[in-house]
Order: structure tokens, then C-alpha cells, then sequence
């Protein structure tokens, strides 16, 4: 007979919260996709995704937090509105125990359902997961159909988790609960409202004045070390709190003042239902507000770090970059060892020449300065403009498939940045000439495609100046080059392949170490003198892993807490079919048609999902547009975007997934209350 109820209830259960228990096989299924990266062959032979397995363990856990959480709400709902039912088994002579082993186990044929519904989406998804990882790395992705038993043990172990010590809390709760609190259980509200008429207006100020405070802490960041940061968040975090228990009171005022309003073309209903909604739900509205700023801030972050993190790597047009310093070297060892591992479209050995010269770098230095607002710590090897034959720079134009202009032998030329371009031709119409290694030459042309630039240690930093072959002759080297094209493209593996047996080392920008220079204290990142560095296309990438890394995680992370966080709004929408269905019925006898009746029923629901989403997009806007603008300023040289296009793409990717996400729960609650 038990077994039969629990089967019933189950079944009825899984109708009565089927969006519930989609959002529970839609995060089974993004925790196999996340947790099949830690057991791909594939992904483990990339070494710069090392520190992947660890950032993927860790937000796994921080999404068990926030699912558990998620659950016990939903388990202490379902309590709560089957309350009435679990007081007649209570009367009927079952004991606290036994309805308690009922609820438990009905959960647990919801939660296996959900599960087993979860495990063939995640399966999907790993593929698609696994596919994107290994294009961001150049390594090629194989169809084929597997089942990581690992990943779904892992996955059920993190599940069961979640779910088992959410419903070890609600069990407690009815072994504790008396017959007369369960009968009247569900007529309590979701929590107290401690906003009276007299203390909106001081918790309405209180959250303004965390908002500003985070906002200020944020941008200026007096404290340091993401101290700053951390607190700024969590002001922020406060502020939407404070925010909602104030807001709802003050709606619910301002509107019943207005009774002419009030009244008007069936505002009433609206109103009273909407009202009575929010009133209970301030802490629930507060929650899902920060959820929606952390997911919506999440992706719009991870949008913007993988714009910044492809542009950079698209403006550096050389697959391998083999740098020495110092002086023109033989290359001949790694062009056969190139060779030998790659197919080689196109090769050439080059110098960069320096001199005493700092005229277009005086330019450079203060467009640098004024575009980031910073003084920067200048590299060792870029305090003087740098040089490039015309012959070296024609025969990389060709290898890069690029326009081959007609040099002047008399002339200097100008290879920058495209931000740089206007400045420089300002500076050349004034100049006219310039005086390189005792030469007059006539200021030419600037060309601006992309050419190594953006980047320390490649064709200049963000410039450089193309002078005849004889007038290079006697200048400083500063380094040579061999740069290479190959046929295809190369992944992290294969570059550290070459630097076996070697005096090769993979250029690592991150590190410097300071020297004393002629113009004061300065940062380089060749720190070998007994070693070349490779570098170029993949080798960059290789350095920005961790970007995609914390992209990757970004991503799932937000992916989780939009859907947790909807679900819950729309378990809230869906709550009062019973007493919905009673005002329908009422407002039919009075006369209301059919249409009228849908259309009030819409207009408060799209109320409700409209509610907690202004200040989490005004906030997350914010801190998308804040991110971005450091991820740019913080790296070396000019930023590599010439306008704030790209980070409008990044948002709009953030809220086209929001929208996109919000819109499909939104249209299934509307279904399920037409029913």
C-alpha cells in the first residue's frame, strides 16, 4: 500500500514541478560535460590546461552549494504546499517517521528520474564541451559515441550530495513538526516582511549607499590584492537585499494611494495579486537578483575575456617565433626540426635594429599613458625606437599574403597598430625628415595590418620603422628572428615537443625581472642570456590558457545559476494554480470573458519575471563594462581593441543568453497556466 501511495505521489509530483525537475536534469547534464573534461585523454595531453581539472572540481562545488541550496528550497515548497495531505496520513494513524520516509522516498524517485533524463543531455554536451576546448587549443576533435563511467560516477557522486542532505534537512523538519503547524503550514508566508510604512525610505538609502560604496571600492580598489574587490561584491550583494525589502513596501504604498489608478481598466486584480506576490517574497526576490547579476556578469566576463584573448592571438600572424638576442644567429638547427614535425608554408630570418632615436616612441609613450590613465613600467628592450630593413619587411608582407607596396630607398616607412596610425601621420607631416644612424630620410607611408605588434617581443611594440637595408648596417641588434607559417595549426604539446633537448625555452611575457637602463629602471622577460625563446600564434594562446581556463569555468558557473535561480521564479509563478483557477472562475461570473481574464493573468506574470531583473542587469552592466576595460588595460602596450564595440558584444552575448534562457521558462510557466 505504501509503495503504491509513493508511486502515485511521485508521479503526480513530477507533473505538478516539471520545470523543477527539468532544471535538475539540465545541471546533471552540465556537471557530466564540465566533469568529462577531467577524464578526456585529449584534454589531459594539453599541458596548459593543467590547472583545468582543479578549477572545474572547485566550481563544481561551489554549483553542489548552489543546487543544494536550490533543492531544499524546493523540497521545504513542496512540504509546505502538500502540508494539508500530510496532515490526513498524520490523522489516519501514520506515524512522523513513516511520512517522513514517504516524502523522502518520493523525492528520490524525482531526483533518479531527473538524473536518468540528465545523463544522455550531458553525454550531448560533452561533446560539444570537449569539441570547443580542443578548437580553442588547435587540437582536433573525433566524433565517436563513449560513455565515461568515471564522469557518471562522479557526477552521481556530486548529485547525491546535493540532494541527499537536502532531504535529511526536510526529514528533520517533519520527525519535529506538530499536527496543528501542518495544517496550517501553508498559509504561512515565505518570511515576515520587516519593512514597515516608517523604515522603507532608511533600508531604500541604506541600499543606495551600499551600492556606492561597492561601486567605489570596485573602481578604485584602495586595498589591493582582491581585497577590494571581494568586499565591493559583497556591498553589492547587500544593496540588492536591502533593495528589495524596501522596494516592495514602497511599491505597494505609492500604489494604493492611487486609487483612480488602482481601479482603472482591471488594474485591481493585477495589482492585489501582484502586490500580495511581492510582499512575501523580498528575500526570495533579493536571491534571485543576485543570482541574476552573478550569472549575467559571469558570461559577460567570459565573453570579453575570449574577445580579448582571440584578438590578441589574431594579431600575432606567425605560427612559430623563434627569438635570440643580441645578434644574427643560425637558425639552421630549428629550421630541421621545424620541418621535421610540421608541414612549413613559409620561413624567414630576420633583425630588429634599435638606436638612440625616441621620437616616435615619445608618441607612443603618451598615447599609451593617456589611452590607460597609467604610467607603465617600460620594457628593457623598447625604451628606443626600433628598425626593420625594407627587404626583411617586404618578404614578411609576401609570406603574409599582404599588398606589396613600392619602398623608396630614400624613405622611412611606419608599421603600427592601427590606433597608433593617426598620431604617427600627425607627427610625420610635422617632422618631414628624420635623422637614422647619420641619414636623412623622407617620412612615407603607414601601414597598419596586423604584424606582431600588440605584443612584447615580436615587430616592435605596437610600431616599427622600416628604413633602406643600408641604413641598417651598423645598427644595434637587438634580437633576430625566424618566423614561420605553417600548414596547419599547432597546439601546446607540439610546442613543447620542440623545446626537447634544446637551448629553446617557451617565451613567458608574465615573467620579467628588473634591470637598470640608461633611462632607469626597467622589465624584461628574457632572463636567460645562454638561451633563444620561442614563441609566436600558439605559443601566445599557450599564454593566455588560463583565460580560457577560468572562460570554461565562467561559462558552467553561469549556465547554473540562471537556471537555478529562474526555476525558482517560476516555481513561485506557478504556485497559486489553485487560487488562480478560483479568481478565474469568480471573474468569469462577474462577467469577465475568457481573453480579458489571460490577459490580467499574463500582465501579472510578466510583472513577477520583470521584478528581480532591472537591478541585476544595471549592476552586472556595470561590472561587465568595468572587467573588460581591465582585462585590456592590463596588459602591455596599447589596448588592442580601437573602441568599446567589443565589450557591447559582450554584453549583449550575456543578455542574449539570459533573455534567451528567462524567455524559455517564461513561455512554459505561460503554458502551464493556461492548462
Amino acid at each position: 500500500m505504501l509503495k503504491k501511495l509513493i508511486l502515485r505521489n511521485a508521479k503526480r509530483q513530477l507533473g505538478d514541478y516539471v520545470l523543477y525537475c527539468i532544471t535538475i536534469a539540465c545541471a546533471v547534464a552540465c556537471m557530466y560535460a564540465y566533469n568529462a573534461l577531467l577524464f578526456s585523454d585529449k584534454v589531459r595531453q594539453l599541458p596548459e590546461l593543467e590547472v583545468l581539472p582543479y578549477m572545474i572540481i572547485a566550481v563544481t562545488l561551489l554549483i553542489i552549494l548552489v543546487m543544494g541550496w536550490l533543492v531544499s528550497y524546493m523540497t521545504g515548497y513542496m512540504l509546505k504546499r502538500r502540508s494539508r495531505e500530510l496532515s490526513l496520513y498524520m490523522v489516519s494513524g501514520l506515524s512522523a517517521r513513516t511520512i517522513a520516509g514517504l516524502f523522502l522516498y518520493e523525492n528520490l524517485i524525482i531526483a533518479g528520474t531527473a538524473f536518468i533524463a540528465g545523463l544522455p543531455a550531458g553525454i550531448l554536451l560533452s561533446w560539444l564541451v570537449e569539441s570547443a576546448v580542443l578548437k580553442m587549443f588547435g587540437m582536433t576533435f573525433t566524433l565517436g559515441f563513449s560513455v565515461s563511467f568515471k564522469t557518471a560516477g562522479l557526477t552521481l557522486l556530486y548529485f547525491a550530495a546535493m540532494y541527499l542532505s537536502a532531504l535529511h534537512k526536510s526529514k528533520k523538519r517533519i520527525y519535529k513538526i506538530r499536527l496543528y503547524d501542518l495544517l496550517y503550514y501553508d498559509r504561512q508566508t515565505e518570511s515576515s516582511h520587516p519593512c514597515r510604512k516608517p523604515f522603507f525610505t532608511g533600508i531604500f538609502l541604506l541600499s543606495l549607499l551600499l551600492f556606492t560604496a561597492g561601486y567605489a571600492l570596485i573602481v578604485i580598489r584602495p586595498i589591493g590584492r582582491g581585497f577590494d574587490l571581494l568586499t565591493g561584491l559583497v556591498f553589492l550583494v547587500i544593496g540588492l537585499f536591502a533593495f528589495f525589502f524596501s522596494v516592495p513596501s514602497f511599491l505597494s504604498e505609492r500604489l494604493e494611494k492611487r486609487k483612480g489608478w488602482t481601479y482603472r481598466k482591471n488594474r485591481l486584480t493585477v495589482f492585489r495579486g501582484f502586490t500580495s506576490k511581492i510582499r512575501s517574497m523580498s528575500v526570495v526576490l533579493g536571491t534571485l537578483s543576485v543570482l541574476f547579476t552573478l550569472s549575467i556578469t559571469f558570461l559577460g566576463i567570459a565573453s570579453a575575456a575570449g574577445h580579448f584573448a582571440d584578438q590578441s592571438i589574431g594579431l600575432n600572424v606567425f605560427d612559430i617565433l623563434i627569438l635570440h638576442e643580441g645578434e644574427m644567429t643560425d637558425f639552421s638547427s630549428y629550421e630541421e626540426r621545424i620541418s621535421e614535425r610540421f608541414l612549413v608554408k613559409s620561413a624567414h630570418v630576420y633583425g630588429i635594429y634599435t638606436g638612440r632615436s625616441r621620437e616616435f616612441y615619445t608618441v607612443w609613450e603618451n598615447e599609451v599613458e593617456e589611452r590607460k590613465k597609467v604610467r607603465m613600467t617600460p620594457r628593457a628592450e623598447f625604451q628606443y625606437d626600433n628598425y626593420m630593413k625594407q627587404s626583411d619587411y617586404l618578404y614578411l608582407r609576401h609570406m603574409l599574403g599582404y599588398e606589396e607596396p613600392e619602398l623608396d630607398k630614400n624613405s622611412c616607412y611606419v608599421h603600427c597598430i592601427p590606433q597608433l596610425a593617426d598620431e604617427f601621420e600627425d607627427y610625420m607631416e610635422k617632422a618631414g625628415k628624420l635623422e637614422i644612424n647619420g641619414q636623412s630620410l623622407m617620412m612615407g607611408k603607414i601601414f597598419s595590418e596586423s604584424f606582431s605588434q600588440n605584443d612584447t617581443y615580436g615587430n616592435g611594440l605596437d610600431y616599427i620603422l622600416v628604413i633602406p637595408d643600408e641604413t641598417a648596417e651598423g645598427m644595434e641588434l637587438l634580437y633576430s628572428l625566424y618566423a614561420v607559417i605553417t600548414e596547419v595549426p599547432l597546439n601546446g604539446m607540439e610546442l613543447r615537443q620542440l623545446t626537447e633537448g634544446e637551448r629553446l625555452v617557451l617565451l613567458d611575457r608574465g615573467v620579467g625581472k628588473s634591470v637598470e637602463t640608461e633611462n632607469g629602471v626597467a622589465v624584461t622577460s628574457l632572463i636567460y642570456t645562454d638561451k633563444d625563446y620561442l614563441s609566436g600564434k600558439w605559443v601566445q594562446k599557450d599564454s593566455l590558457s588560463q583565460i580560457y581556463v577560468i572562460l570554461i569555468c565562467l561559462v558552467y558557473l553561469s549556465v547554473i545559476l540562471e537556471i537555478a535561480g529562474t526555476a525558482i521564479l517560476a516555481t513561485q509563478a506557478l504556485s497559486d494554480g489553485d487560487k488562480k483557477k478560483r479568481q478565474n472562475r469568480i471573474l468569469g461570473q462577474l462577467g469577465m470573458n475568457e481573453k480579458m481574464i489571460n490577459r490580467l493573468n499574463n500582465r501579472q506574470l510578466l510583472l513577477l519575471f520583470l521584478l528581480p531583473v532591472p537591478p541585476a542587469l544595471i549592476i552586472s552592466g556595470w561590472l561587465i563594462y568595468d572587467g573588460a576595460r581591465r582585462i585590456v588595460f592590463d596588459a602591455p602596450g596599447m589596448p588592442v581593441f580601437s573602441g568599446e564595440f567589443w565589450i557591447w558584444q559582450a554584453m549583449g552575448t550575456a543578455l542574449g543568453f539570459f533573455v534567451l534562457v528567462y524567455g524559455i521558462y517564461y513561455t512554459a510557466v505561460r503554458i502551464r497556466g493556461w492548462e
